[in-house]
């Protein structure tokens, strides 16, 4: 009856021991990283561009304003 416990805890301690977890790694990405934000950075770029444009034409119209009022 002892020899049955043992050999239970035994097994035990060898499946528990076989299932241990191994340390967790990323994923490695697939692209190049000069790739990874591109999309980002091209929407960025174009919202800089859009402000520019929109800053220019406030600009202008405020010029315009001043030149009809005469001030």
């Amino acid at each position: 009856m002892k020899h049955i416990g043992l050999i239970v805890l035994l097994l035990t301690t060898t499946l528990l021991a076989a299932c241990e977890q191994k340390p967790y790694k990323p994923p490695v990405p697939h692209t190049e990283p000069d790739k990874l934000f591109e999309p980002q950075r091209e929407a960025l770029d174009k919202a800089k561009g859009v402000g520019k444009t929109v800053e220019q034409a406030s600009q202008e119209l405020k010029e315009a304003t001043e030149k009809a009022t005469g001030n």
